[in-house]
């Protein structure tokens, strides 16, 4: 197993600005500052996007909530152990029968099919609850 070579500059600024969004939203809750980009379709329509509440939700992990984050955005808990999955099977450049058979059940069609039906389930179930 074998991870595709990258450009180290490349690294380095990605492992810095990731560093640098966990410390704020460790440091400061989305809620309580203006700053935090706000959701515009929310703006628009008044209505919750499937992402609306993902920055709580990540404040909420971080500090160990995970119930306040199912709260905030039952997606955001659920997709991150799917996206690091995914990073990673993506970055094996040589891999192995076994993975590539994960791959394509857990990023194939049908994944993208299951996923996008749970989005438009929660973006349903949440503006009418």
């Amino acid at each position: 197993m074998r991870f595709p070579k990258a450009p180290l500059l490349l690294i380095i600024l990605g492992t810095g600005v990731l560093i640098g969004l966990i410390y704020i939203y460790y440091q400061y809750n989305p809620a309580h500052y203006t700053w935090f980009p706000k959701c515009p379709f929310r703006a628009l329509t008044g209505l919750q996007c499937p992402g609306c509440g993902s920055q709580r939700a990540i404040h909420a992990l971080l500090h160990g909530h995970v119930g306040e984050a199912f709260r905030q955005n039952a997606l955001v808990p659920m997709a991150i152990p799917y996206v690091m999955i995914g990073f990673y099977l993506r970055g094996v450049s040589t891999p192995s029968e076994k993975m590539l058979i994960w791959r394509k059940i857990l990023f194939g069609e049908w994944a993208i099919k299951i996923f996008a039906v749970v989005v438009i389930l929660q973006f349903t179930i949440r503006n009418l609850l």
